[in-house]
């Protein structure tokens, strides 16, 4: 999952450039639902930012994950960090 993080990062699609202007930092955690073979489904924000552009930025993110191995729970917590370095 990091790898597929990491890649949407590069691309410019995971932090969003108004919030990286405006100094926004955060943790989203994401609620994760799977079908049968690891498809995301649905994902929902849990425990916001604090930041509505970052919660929606976060759920952007999850949603666009490929394929998680057919193993994994059909719910999963993920936590989004947004931290400026």
């Amino acid at each position: 999952m990091s790898e597929q993080f990491s890649a949407q990062q590069r691309e410019g699609l995971f932090y969003p450039e108004e919030a990286i202007r405006r100094g926004l930092e955060g943790e989203a955690l994401v609620l994760l639902m799977l079908d049968e073979s690891g498809q995301v489904v649905a994902a929902r924000i849990e425990e916001s930012s604090g930041h509505p552009l970052l919660d929606e930025a976060a759920l952007r993110a999850v949603r666009r994950l490929r394929s998680l191995p057919a193993d994994a729970p059909t719910e999963s917590l993920l936590p989004v960090r947004f931290r400026l370095d």
